[in-house]
């Protein structure tokens, strides 16, 4: 049986139908698979830079349950179509009028249990408003790119100042190198976009952390909360603008 999954990022039990851009359709979707996973893929944003076309956190955001925001373009997408369980609550807002950050990054905000991580000079103030949480505001507008959710109370992160934020609003963060995600046409990656939970107890990675000090202090960081790292190909690790785990099995 299928469920949705109540709190966006944060899975209870092993994670079926996942939202991903299809740009990495041809790199991930075995290994997808293979890890009983069925992937929905978004087509490629055009509102965005072309770099980023792919990128799921930049086109879609779970808000919890049944409750999905997506941009305009997506209304008439198969996201719906691939979900046969109760119905999706879809929402959408407005095309980006600009392919630039910030303009591109009006869902790239962060929901953590009940508290929310976001810039609200950046985050679609529409799709804000329809959360009920604790809002806990930063400058940083890729701000889901830059967070890997680990459980309710804790993140992983490259971003120093979102490390600082989390720590005084009660989340455990674990702050790693930048750099140790690939993205083609920019100088590094995210560690958020390059990860995403699979499992309550399992954290996918697209590709492996060639940095072995960084890899065994994010591995141990998850391993103390009894989370298993999932490497998903043997490449380096790369960034696809994360991916938003939607359903569920439950027993």
């Amino acid at each position: 049986m299928l469920g949705f999954i109540e709190k966006p990022h944060l899975p209870q039990s092993r994670v079926r139908h996942i939202i991903i851009g299809n740009k990495y359709r041809n790199t991930l979707e075995n290994a997808l698979i293979q890890n009983n996973l069925s992937p929905i893929w978004l087509r490629n944003n055009e509102f965005a830079d072309e770099r980023l076309s792919g990128h799921c956190d930049l086109m879609a955001a779970h808000l919890g349950g049944s409750r999905i925001t997506v941009y305009e373009f997506l209304r008439n997408s198969q996201l719906i179509d691939n979900i046969d369980i109760q119905k999706i609550e879809l929402f959408t807002v407005p095309n980006p009028t600009g392919k630039a950050y910030p303009m591109d990054a009006g869902l790239n905000f962060c929901l953590i249990g009940g508290k929310l991580i976001y810039n609200p000079n950046t985050a679609d103030k529409s799709v804000v408003g329809k959360l009920d949480c604790e809002m806990i505001p930063c400058k940083q507008g890729y701000t889901k790119c830059s967070i890997c959710v680990v459980d309710e109370n804790a993140i992983i992160t490259d971003d120093s100042k979102i490390t600082q934020i989390a720590a005084a609003n009660g989340i455990e963060a674990l702050l790693v190198d930048k750099g140790l995600a690939t993205l083609d046409g920019f100088e590094y990656g995210f560690i958020g976009g390059s990860s995403f939970k699979i499992d309550k107890n399992k954290v996918a990675f697209t590709g492996m952390i060639r940095n072995t000090y960084e890899r065994n202090k994010i591995e141990s960081f998850l391993s103390k909360r009894g989370i298993e790292a999932v490497y998903l190909t043997e490449d380096e690790l790369f960034d696809i603008g994360s991916a938003i785990p939607l359903t569920e099995e439950i027993e």
